[in-house]
C-alpha cells in the first residue's frame, strides 16, 4: 500500500482544505513528521522547532509531556487543581492549557500567568527546551499503553481539518506501522525512559493507566513532586472532580478548533482495552512483533486490559 503521507485519499470538508487551522499533508523534518499548523506554516518547522529549545523556561515551570491521546486533558486538569490547591475547573481557554509549542511566540502573554506555570506538548525529548532539561527543572511524563493510544488516535484524527478518510486498515499499515508522528512513539518511549532511570533530567514517569486504576496514590506522588499541599480529603475530591464524566462535562477543549463542527472530540471513552475493537488478530501479531523488537532494552510496561 502507498505510503498515507502521499496518497491522495478523499478528504472532508474540501472546502476548508485553505483553512490555517488545517493539520494535513503533516509536515516533515528528517525521520519525524509533526502535525501541521498555522505556526509551522508561517515560520517553518526548522524554525519552529529551534524557538522551543531555545525558550528559558523558569525554574518554576513545569512540563507536562505526553503522546498524543495518552490522557493530556485528563492530567493536565488534576495538575492545575493541584497547583491551584482548588476544585475549580479550568475553562478559561486556550491559554491556561498552554502549549509549550505556543509559548516563544506569546512571552508577553505568559509572562502575566501566575507561578508556576504549567505548560503542555507532544513534542519528543530532544526538542525541549534545553535550559529545561539541563537545569533539572520538573517534568511529569504521562504515557498509555501503545495499542489505546493508536485506537484513541485513530477516532480522534478522523473527521479534521483536511485528514483524509482513512480506514482502519490504512491507517495501521500507513501511521501505525509508519510511526513517525511526533518522531514517532517508539521513539519518544525509549528516550524518557532512559532519561527518567538514568536521571540526566528531573523526570516524573506517569501511566495513564495507573491513573485509572490507581488514582489516589498516582495523584499523591504527582502532588509530592511538584511540592504542593495534599492531604488525603482534596486528592479524593480531585478524584471525584476530575472522573472521566466529570471531565468530559467540563474540561475546556481547545482542539475545537481543528474540528469542521467545532465539536468536542478530546475524550471518548477513556477506557483500558479498547483496541480489541480495532486491532485484527493479525494487526495484534505484527504489532507485538514490532514492539517486542523496539523495545528489547526498555524496561517499561503498561497495562493492556483492565
Amino acid at each position: 500500500m502507498a505510503d498515507a503521507h502521499d496518497v491522495p485519499l478523499k478528504v472532508h470538508n474540501e472546502s476548508v482544505i485553505e483553512s490555517g487551522l488545517v493539520i494535513y499533508p503533516f509536515t516533515r523534518l528528517g525521520d519525524e513528521t509533526f502535525i501541521s499548523g498555522p505556526l509551522i506554516k508561517e515560520h517553518g518547522i526548522e524554525k519552529h522547532l529551534e524557538n522551543v529549545r531555545t525558550l528559558k523556561t523558569k525554574d518554576t515551570d513545569i512540563l507536562l509531556c505526553t503522546t498524543m491521546k495518552s490522557g493530556t486533558h485528563w492530567c493536565h486538569e488534576i495538575l492545575s487543581m493541584l497547583l491551584s490547591q482548588s476544585l475549580e475547573y479550568n475553562t478559561k481557554g486556550v491559554l491556561h492549557h498552554m502549549m509549550l509549542d505556543f509559548a516563544a511566540y506569546f512571552m508577553d502573554k505568559l509572562d502575566e500567568v501566575d507561578d508556576p506555570r504549567l505548560f503542555t506538548t507532544h513534542l519528543p525529548l530532544h526538542h525541549l527546551p534545553i535550559h529545561h532539561v539541563k537545569n533539572g527543572f520538573k517534568i511529569i511524563y504521562l504515557n498509555r499503553n501503545p495499542k489505546d493510544r493508536w485506537a484513541s488516535n485513530y477516532t480522534f484524527l478522523h473527521g479534521k481539518l483536511g485528514i483524509p478518510d482513512w480506514t482502519w486498515d490504512e491507517f495501521f499499515d500507513n501511521m501505525i506501522l509508519k510511526d513517525d508522528l511526533q518522531g514517532g512513539w517508539f521513539n519518544y518511549t525509549r528516550e524518557f525512559e532512559k532519561a527518567a532511570q538514568t536521571k540526566t533530567a528531573n523526570i516524573l514517569p506517569v501511566r495513564y493507566e495507573d491513573l485509572k486504576c490507581h488514582p489516589f496514590s498516582t495523584i499523591k506522588k504527582m502532588a509530592e513532586f511538584i511540592n504542593v499541599s495534599h492531604n488525603d480529603d482534596f486528592i479524593k475530591e480531585v478524584i471525584e472532580k476530575c472522573s472521566f464524566d466529570n471531565i468530559k462535562k467540563h474540561k475546556y477543549d481547545s482542539t475545537r478548533i481543528i474540528d469542521p463542527r467545532h465539536d468536542s472530540t478530546v475524550f471518548r471513552k477513556g477506557v483500558i482495552g479498547d483496541w480489541k475493537n480495532w486491532f485484527t488478530v493479525a494487526q495484534n501479531e505484527k504489532f507485538d512483533e514490532i514492539y517486542r523488537e523496539e523495545m528489547k532494552n526498555c524496561d517499561v510496561d503498561f497495562i493492556y486490559e483492565q
